[in-house]
C-alpha cells in the first residue's frame, strides 16, 4: 500500500515538476503531515520513518551545500518518501531515481547538444524509479 501511496505522490508532484519547475513547500508540508499521520495510525513503524525523514533531510543539506543543484522541493519530497518507505527504500529509490536521471542527461548532451547548465526536473524520474521499483525490485 505505501509504494502504491507513493507512486502516486511522484507521478502527482512530476506533473507539477514539469510544467512549473518548482514544488509548492507547504504543500509539500501538508503532506508530510499526512504522512507522520499514515505512519502513526496505520503502519505503527514511526522509528523506521523517521530515519526515512531524516534521509530527506540529508538531501536537502546536500542540496545547500551544491548551492542548489539538488532543488529544497526535491529534498522535501524525499523527506515525505522517506517518513512512509523508510531510510533504505528511500535511498534505494533516490539512487535509481539519480541513475535514469543520468541516462536522460547523457541522451540529452549526445543527441541534443545541449550544456552542462540544461536543468531537467529531477521528481518525473523518482516516479519511474518508484514504477521500477514496484515492477522489478519487489
Amino acid at each position: 500500500m505505501k509504494e502504491g501511496i507513493v507512486l502516486v505522490l511522484l507521478v502527482g508532484f512530476g506533473i507539477v515538476d514539469i510544467r512549473k519547475k518548482s514544488l509548492s513547500v507547504p504543500v509539500l508540508v501538508l503532506v508530510l503531515g499526512a504522512a507522520v499521520l499514515f505512519r502513526l495510525l496505520w503502519d505503527g513503524g514511526i522509528v523506521a520513518g523517521g530515519a526515512g525523514l531524516l534521509s530527506g533531510f540529508l538531501i536537502c543539506a546536500v542540496g545547500k551545500i551544491s548551492r542548489g543543484q539538488i532543488g529544497m522541493g526535491d529534498g522535501f519530497l524525499l523527506a515525505v518518501t522517506g517518513m512512509l518507505l523508510g531510510f533504505w527504500k528511500n535511498m534505494e529509490l533516490f539512487l535509481t531515481g539519480l541513475f535514469f536521471c543520468a541516462v536522460f542527461s547523457a541522451g540529452i548532451l549526445i543527441f541534443f547538444r545541449k550544456g552542462r547548465g540544461y536543468q531537467v526536473p529531477f521528481v518525473p524520474f523518482l516516479a519511474v524509479a518508484q514504477l521500477f521499483r514496484i515492477l522489478v525490485l519487489l
